[in-house]
This record gives C-alpha cells, structure tokens and sequence, in this order.
C-alpha cells in the first residue's frame, strides 16, 4: 500500500464509559494495518477509566477536567502524532479493517481530505442488530451534507491531519452535534470520497445523545442556523439548508416527543417540561407536519402532565 508508513491515530474520549472501553481499546489494537496509535481522553470521567487504559501499555492516556466531548476530541488531536486520525467514541468499536479500507480509499484519490465507510449497529451487549446503509457520494459533499447527514458517524470517518489542522477541530459550542457541524466544515474546504466497507460498529443503548430528542433538536437548530452566512446568496445552497433543517426538525421532532412520553411514564417531570419546551420552541405550530403517531403520543402526554382531560387533535 502506498500509505504503509502513514501513522494513524485513533482517539478514543471516554466519559462514564469505562465499562464499553476495553472493547474501543481492543478494536484499536486489531487493526490489520499495523501502524496505528490509540489515544484515551478521560474527560475528567469519575468511573475507573484511568484503571482501564492502563491495562493497556500500548494505549497513550490523557486526563482533564471535564469538558465535554468535543474538548476531549481536540485535546486528543492535539496530543496525537498520526497523519491521519480517527475518533472513536468509547462506548462503540473499528472493525479489523477500518484503517486499511480508509487508508485505500485515500490512496486512490489524494485530493479527499477525508474518507467514510459504512457502520452496523450493535446491541448494549455488543452483539448484532442491523446494518445502515447511505448512498456513496461522489460530488457536491457540502450541498448533499446539508440536506442530511449523509456520513453515518463520525466513527465512520478518517481524517487527513492537514484538514482538521485547517477547520480548527470539534466547537464545543454546537454540543451534542458537534461532529456533525465540523464535518460541514470539512466538506466546504475538501472534498470527501466514501467507501462501502463495514469499519466501524455503534452501540445502541439507553444513554445514547441520539435518544435524547429534545438536546438534539436545538443542537442541530444551531448548527443550521450557523450555515446561513455560508449559504447566502447560493440558491441550490441555500435550498439545501432549508431542506436539512426541515428534515432535522422532524427527525428529531419525532424523537422529542417520544421522549416526552418517556420521561412522563417514568415520572421524571421537569426532563418531560424541559422538553416539552423545547419541543414548542421548534416545532411550534408545525407539529400538525410530523407523523400522526408522534403527534398523537406528545399531545397524551401533555395531557397527563397538565393534568388535563379535554386536549383532543383531529386526524387530517
């Protein structure tokens, strides 16, 4: 391979997460590229994740004080040494042959800053749930990341070191999407090249960000509105701003609302307010355009939370 002696630095951040690390570690360590370092960032986690890394001679171990992820991100680019680099949430696994399908992906084109394979989805438990597919794009990257988040996760994804050096790295100010954000970024200063290899495996469990609708929601609302002034003036870019944002309203609309149900169920009131806020602020009246479903399951449980009995909604 042309890249033989590129080194890859996969960074792994760590928060409450100790018990899925060791599996992160290990999927590092089972490259079949050999020339790959593993970077652990405890985010100032108050589990035994300094214990863990350490069983690890290999494993380069950070600690700070609690930042949140995309700081952890950053602190372990910072710190890393590869010309490429990876980042691997620690609760989810590479497969074998990330690195090298990455790194042949690059080969055969060297103007891509960054490259994205596909991911399965897996159980807490670890085993086998079911396997996401997108479309591989081949042109129009930042245009097609507008419209919907076309790179399965961030996993998924291997970066040139020249290219984050020139984005500047994770915003901790777009949290919990903030890898999202900096791969539109990445995408309006270079182009992508995507492969449909398997390299990466997300873990599907209860504390999952994606779960959290309400959170996600007004992430992805700021993240929209922070592309406007890249959009302006652009009509096809400006379009596919305005289809993302519809299209992450009510993905994560929907979401939202199934959280206020949940978080009602488990008599965790001032969660179900906090997102029914939220829910309110985004969605407001265009509630009537999401799925009847979830419409019908956000206005039952505000009923039960205000303790009302004479909210009723026609079916259209």
């Amino acid at each position: 391979m042309e890249l033989q002696q590129s080194l890859v630095s996969v960074v792994i951040p760590c928060y409450k997460q100790a018990h899925f690390l060791p599996e992160a570690i290990e999927s590092v360590l089972a490259q079949t590229y050999p020339a790959v370092e593993a970077i652990v960032v405890d985010d100032g986690s108050p589990d035994d994740t300094r214990q863990v890394a350490s069983r690890y001679p290999a494993v380069r171990y950070l600690r700070q004080h609690n930042q949140g992820r995309a700081e952890a991100r950053n602190a372990g680019f910072r710190a890393c040494r590869g010309q490429y680099v990876i980042f691997l949430d620690a609760d989810d696994r590479l497969t074998p042959v990330a690195v090298e399908s990455h790194l042949r992906c690059l080969a055969a084109d060297p103007n891509a800053g960054f490259v994205v394979g596909d991911l399965d989805h897996i159980t807490s438990d670890g085993s086998y749930s079911y396997s996401p597919r997108w479309p591989l794009l081949t042109a129009n990257h930042y245009e097609e990341l507008l419209k919907a988040n076309h790179v399965a996760n961030t996993m998924a994804v291997m970066f040139r070191r020249s290219v984050l050096e020139e984005v500047g790295g994770f915003d901790p100010r777009c949290e919990p999407a903030e890898d999202y954000e900096m791969l539109l970024r990445a995408a309006r200063c270079s182009p992508s090249r995507h492969h449909h290899t398997v390299v990466a495996q997300y873990r599907r469990h209860g504390t999952n960000t994606s779960r959290q609708g309400a959170i996600m929601l007004h992430a992805m609302h700021h993240v929209m509105e922070s592309q406007r002034r890249w959009v302006q003036g652009v009509p096809r870019l400006e379009s596919a701003r305005q289809k993302g944002a519809i299209y992450w309203r009510d993905h994560f609309g929907a979401v939202a609302i199934k959280e206020v149900y949940r978080e009602i169920r488990g008599g965790h009131f001032s969660h179900a307010t906090h997102a029914i806020l939220t829910v309110a602020s985004h969605v407001r009246g265009r509630l009537v355009l999401l799925p009847w479903k979830n419409r019908r399951k956000f206005l039952k449980a505000l009923q039960r939370h205000l303790g009302l009995t004479n909210i009723s909604s026609s079916r259209k």
